[in-house]
């Protein structure tokens, strides 16, 4: 082969998308090879799957994340002392069926969603001219990042109008005790709506069906810049860090291949850190602005008037706004690396 056709090669190798998430597969000895009916939804199938794991996992510190930025404790371990002595081990987990159902499919619907956005975007973004940088893997994965970019706000910004009612009433289930508290209205615990159905009931009749939406101008802003830098940042480390594993002279094939799958938690708890680190006190105002409906709904119930509430508008982040932050980055991390670590793995064993 001349120099010429391996430039060329290279050329075409370079310009293409790489596939999302996983990069490219090829089935050696598949652990199950799933039928062919639902050969279609395998992306969708698999990423829901890992997403029941990974949400059942980090529930407990979304919930004293919900807890603190709402309301006043002077440490995440105050948080979780208080919740365990009032509520007990069950209040840690209070309102964890809606995520179940919803980030679980919403996850899914994003990593699909994201999947096959990606082809797309890179076929009708203008091309990179990249001639300086010589090496064909090096400019495939400069050419990912902005790709990747594009397609997670895609991704989340659809995703958003799914996910904003079902986030709504975990919060609701999150801090209704605590609110009810704050208020002091003082509801008896066979009042207060605790149950999803209940929870989504009481928000219609005293917020109409608009209410299920409360927040969601922060609530779309949020998942599309998040899952935007989140897909960008996890396919830029991990390919960064896959692609130095490769060219290492120093390890056997038999490592390489365990190093490379190392990457992909690694990868998964940057992303993740990071994105919660940038959009972090946007959540923090959306979740006290739904807090304060909450609150009025509360209110109505024990036939007091409601409170103006508006959602304020968007401000300079400070160190007030990321009250919980420890919390939720912690589960942020155990999240993304549970989940991309059994999506990946069952990717690439189920053919």
């Amino acid at each position: 082969m001349s120099e010429e056709e391996r430039r060329n090669m290279g050329s075409e190798e370079s310009s293409r998308p790489i596939p999302g998430i996983t990069g490219d597969i090829v089935y050696k000895n598949p652990l199950f090879t799933m039928p062919a009916i639902l050969e279609p939804y395998k992306v969708g199938i698999l990423s829901y799957a890992s997403s029941m794991l990974s949400t059942t996992a980090g529930f407990p510190l979304d919930s004293i994340k919900t807890r603190m930025q709402t309301h006043s404790y002077t440490s995440a371990l105050d948080c979780f002392s208080t919740t365990i002595k009032t509520e007990g081990v069950r209040g840690l987990f209070r309102g964890i069926v809606a995520p179940l159902i919803s980030t679980s499919m919403s996850r899914s619907m994003t990593v699909s969603i994201y999947t096959d956005a990606k082809p797309y975007v890179a076929s009708v973004m203008p091309e990179m001219q990249l001639d300086y940088i010589s090496d064909p893997e090096t400019q495939r994965f400069v050419r990912n990042f902005p790709v990747s970019f594009i397609s997670g706000i895609i991704s989340g910004s659809i995703i958003s109008l799914f996910a904003c009612p079902f986030e709504l009433t975990k919060i609701f289930q999150q801090i209704v005790v605590v609110v009810n508290r704050d208020t002091k209205v003082n509801l008896s615990s066979e009042t207060l709506p605790t149950k999803v159905f209940d929870v989504a009931g009481n928000i219609v009749k005293y917020e109409g069906w608009s209410g299920l939406y409360s927040g969601y101008r922060y609530h779309i802003i949020r998942d599309a810049f998040s899952a935007g830098l989140f897909y960008s940042v996890y396919e830029t480390v991990k390919l960064q860090l896959q692609l130095k594993n490769k060219e290492s002279d120093y390890f056997s094939e038999e490592v390489k291949a365990r190093v490379d799958a190392l990457c992909v938690p690694v990868s998964g708890a940057a992303a993740g850190c990071l994105a919660w680190a940038t959009i972090y006190p946007l959540d923090t105002m959306k979740s006290r602005y739904q807090r304060d409906v909450l609150g009025n709904i509360i209110r109505v119930k024990m036939g007091l008037p409601k409170l103006d509430i508006a959602p304020g508008k968007l401000k300079i982040p400070t160190r007030e706004m990321y009250k919980g932050f420890g919390p939720s980055v912690t589960r942020s991390i155990c999240v993304t690396m549970i989940f991309f670590s059994a999506f990946e793995y069952l990717m690439k064993n189920i053919a």
